[in-house]
């Protein structure tokens, strides 16, 4: 498990290839034991994934009639939900890195995927927070975490293009790999797991 003071380094890494400087290299373990620690990154992001479930079960509560189920097993369905978003994607973009040509790329955006996701998560939790604690602030933390959805697509397109060496066709191709399957299990897999209230 990378200690804090390691995560820092690679988030400072990363931050240093969105704004297109390479040497952000230097601060990631770009090693097949890179990529598998890399996915250390889920559990460093579960206490502020945990707001989003406390966030979720609370707008569940509210639309639902009183009684309705929120145990362990929402939790669970959560967890999975979660962790289907951020395994999926990087499947996807796993699977196609061989056809499409880009296998030699394919360490450091998985790696820089994983490890971009923990401040992005807790940022995201922010106005999850918000919502917990301020009656009827509905309205400003969803302009807030759209705010914050879009800088992180943003982020991933920069950082996915630095990687890809400003080739900006692969970088837009892969960004969507990267987005647009997290966005969809995202709006499909909460219905599917009864998440959504009825």
């Amino acid at each position: 498990m990378p200690q804090i003071e390691e995560v820092g380094n690679y988030i400072k890494g990363i931050w240093l290839l969105i704004l297109g400087d390479k040497s952000g290299f230097d601060w990631l373990d770009i090693t097949a034991l890179g990529v598998w620690r890399s996915f250390a990154a889920f559990l460093w992001c579960l206490p502020a994934m945990a707001v989003g479930w406390a966030a979720w079960r609370l707008y569940y509560l509210a639309n639902m009639p009183q009684g309705a189920e929120t145990g362990l097993i929402f939790i669970l369905k959560l967890l999975f939900v979660d962790m289907a978003m951020w395994v999926v994607p990087l499947v996807l973009v796993a699977a196609l890195a061989k056809p499409l040509g880009y296998g030699e790329l394919l360490a450091p955006i998985i790696i820089t995927s994983n490890w971009l996701a923990v401040p992005t998560v807790y940022a995201m939790a922010i106005p999850l927070a918000i919502r917990l604690v301020i009656p009827n602030s509905e309205g400003l933390t969803s302009v807030l975490s759209l705010i914050l959805l879009l800088a992180n697509f943003t982020a991933i397109f920069r950082l996915v293009k630095t990687i890809a060496n400003n080739q900006t066709l692969l970088a837009s191709a892969l960004a969507a790999l990267l987005i647009l399957p997290w966005l969809m299990l995202g709006e499909s897999l909460p219905r599917v797991f009864g998440l959504m209230p009825a």
